[in-house]
């Protein structure tokens, strides 16, 4: 069966450039190396205890426009459950409960009339947000953030408090951008908050896989391609792409087995690259070169099974804590376990520390933030360290992300890493396979 186009990598971003080129007629062969589709956005059946867990727990948001639309497409978008308005409940470690409830107003109103009402915050904290979301909405002169500025020195300009930075910008931050907020890009950050927070209210909405995340769209999108001509094929590796003379000619297997004369996406991840590319290429061409340089951030995940319940909380931002996120999996999947999952973000300084040690850091938070979790009983973990999670969204690895469209024609770029001026998010991966479908459909 012949195809119009070679896709490289099955998780969002590959499989909605699959499909974006499958709407539009063409008939793609998308090829993942790993046994499962999904990539670092995936899901899996613990073999213990038979729940279904995510590698990473994931987010979704109002303000994903480009993974709506993907999910609509798909006909999954039901299995994402989103907020009828912004609503986060934080958990201090002396197990304090305060809310951020955001009321239905146009925006920015709905954020701050939220912030004014919560108990999160002090007065002066209150003051704080406030002013900064005047600045942001009124693009006030010197508010902006400046090339090579941190989150942390931005918002110290903009003063906002030590304290609110650490119980509250900080946890924003570390969600959206996993990276500390001493390292990660105060410009990118800024076009976070516009986006997500002063938008529209319906754009600041949470949303919740209620199933496991794989289910929510690899099966969907395999069927969609292939009822299109397509083929999806799992367990097959690119061993070099058939690079000759500036222009990409198809994907050469192993063992003699070639696909050639059609163009390339590849949706691989960005330290990926060098496995794939011709090494005298990644050595001469700097458009390569400055991708290859982008660093990685870890994210851990530390799913817990009890014998009880331990909260009555669906998920709750936690403060003063190593562990920033709590979801309770048993609610969000409806599942009769006692399950829940916990994240650390930008974990760049315990990614090192065994899984024991982790286990036990979060045992002891956890026991002092909820007293059930100190009569409850421990009867499975698990730790996933993911090493290359995401790239680190410092100020310097804005100008290395690389567009779809690269010096070689016939090969085109998608993935998180790529430059769509957000973090490595969902919506990032899914938005970079379509602006890759689309730059691919205009060269033929």
């Amino acid at each position: 069966m012949s195809h119009d186009a070679v896709i490289i990598g099955g998780g969002f971003a590959g499989l909605a450039a699959g499909v974006g080129l499958a709407q539009a007629g063409k008939r793609v062969c998308l090829l993942e190396q790993k046994p499962y589709l999904g990539g670092r956005a995936r899901s899996f059946l613990d073999p213990t205890t038979g729940s279904v867990v995510d590698n990473g727990q994931h987010l979704f948001m109002g303000c994903y426009h480009s993974t709506i639309r993907f999910l609509t497409t798909l006909g999954t978008l039901d299995r994402v459950h989103f907020q009828p308005r912004l609503a986060v409940p934080f958990l201090d470690r002396d197990g304090r409960l305060t809310r951020l409830d955001c009321p239905d107003l146009p925006s920015p109103w709905h954020l701050l009339l939220g912030v004014l009402r919560s108990g999160s915050f002090s007065w002066k904290q209150k003051l704080e947000v406030l002013r900064l979301g005047k600045d942001l909405r009124a693009a006030q002169q010197g508010s902006a953030p400046v090339a090579g500025e941190s989150v942390t020195t931005w918002l110290s300009r903009r003063g906002q408090s030590e304290g609110l930075q650490r119980n509250f910008w900080d946890l924003l931050c570390i969600a959206a951008m996993n990276e500390d907020p001493r390292i990660a890009s105060a410009q990118l950050f800024e076009r976070v908050l516009r986006l997500a927070l002063f938008s529209s209210p319906a754009d600041s909405r949470l949303g919740i896989a209620r199933v496991g995340l794989s289910d929510c769209y690899t099966a969907a999108a395999t069927a969609y391609i292939e009822a299109r001509g397509g083929r999806v094929q799992t367990g097959c590796g690119v061993k070099q792409l058939l690079i000759a003379e500036g222009a990409c000619r198809g994907v050469d297997l192993g063992g003699g087995e070639k696909i050639e004369g059609v163009p390339v996406i590849s949706a691989v991840p960005w330290h990926q690259l060098a496995v794939v590319m011709p090494g005298d290429l990644l050595r001469t061409e700097p458009f390569f070169a400055a991708a290859l340089a982008l660093r990685p951030a870890p994210i851990i995940s530390i799913s817990l099974w009890f014998d009880a319940p331990i909260t009555d909380l669906e998920f709750a931002g936690l403060r003063g804590t190593t562990i920033q996120w709590l979801f309770d999996k048993s609610r969000i999947l409806s599942a009769n376990d006692h399950y829940v999952s916990l994240v650390l973000s930008g974990a760049h300084e315990h990614v090192s520390r065994s899984k024991e040690e982790l286990l036990a850091i979060a045992l002891r938070e956890l026991g002092d933030m909820l007293p059930a979790a100190h009569k409850a009983k421990l009867l499975h973990s698990l730790v996933i360290k993911e090493r290359f999670a995401t790239f680190s969204p410092s100020p310097d690895a804005e100008p290395p992300r690389p567009p779809a469209r690269t010096p070689i024609r016939g090969l085109f770029l998608a993935g998180d890493w790529t430059a769509t001026g957000l973090p490595a998010t969902i919506e990032g991966a899914v938005q970079s396979g379509y602006t890759a479908a689309r730059a691919l459909l205009e060269n033929l």
